[in-house]
């Protein structure tokens, strides 16, 4: 068992987190990792909801997953149990593979260690621009509060999207357009 097996490759890896609190907490998050072939990666992780939990000793599961419209819900609110094919363990519906890791705090990062996992679909897709532009523009509206000149790069993604997305995407896209009011 390696973070490859699970599709995590070098670099970073957009998935879902889902974490525990008084609810699960769903969020996209960025797992960085070094060495596909190991066991160990990172993730930054700012306060958040996602971060509290993990301090109160919440399991820390990664959902792989294509769908834009779930990358989008989950950037601006929790996931709902109705989301779910599986609440033990927590898997969203369409997940490809999910990973549980062990998780230590370390400033502003997690260091991750895989614990276990399964691979639910073996789905082959060829990259899409357009899912491609959704997770940039979510990773803009994230940041837009700190820098409001992201809003223009956001703008750039919907044209992408618009080209490049199918229907998915672009309903991903209205998504984010009616949650953070840009169009």
């Amino acid at each position: 068992m390696r973070l490859r097996d699970f599709g995590l490759w070098n670099g970073i890896n957009e998935v879902i987190v889902i974490t525990k609190g008084e609810k699960l907490n769903t969020a996209p998050i960025g797992i960085i990792v070094e060495n596909e072939d190991g066991l160990n990666a990172k993730a930054k992780l700012y306060a958040s909801h996602t971060r509290q939990n993990l301090e109160k000793g919440s399991f820390f599961i990664a959902n792989i997953i294509r769908d834009p419209i779930i990358f989008a819900i989950s950037t601006f609110e929790d996931l709902s149990e109705e989301f779910f094919e599986s609440l033990s363990p927590p898997v969203i519906k369409g997940s490809l593979a999910y990973c549980e890791f062990e998780v230590k705090l370390n400033g502003l990062y997690a260091d991750l260690r895989l614990l276990n996992g399964k691979i639910i679909r073996n789905e082959l897709r060829a990259v899409n621009r357009g899912f491609n532009a959704v997770i940039e523009a979510l990773i803009y509206a994230t940041r837009l509060k700190m820098n409001p000149k992201l809003a223009e790069k956001i703008r750039e993604c919907y044209e992408i999207i618009e080209k490049c997305g199918g229907e998915k995407e672009k309903e991903a896209m209205e998504i984010i357009k009616e949650r953070i009011g840009i169009r």
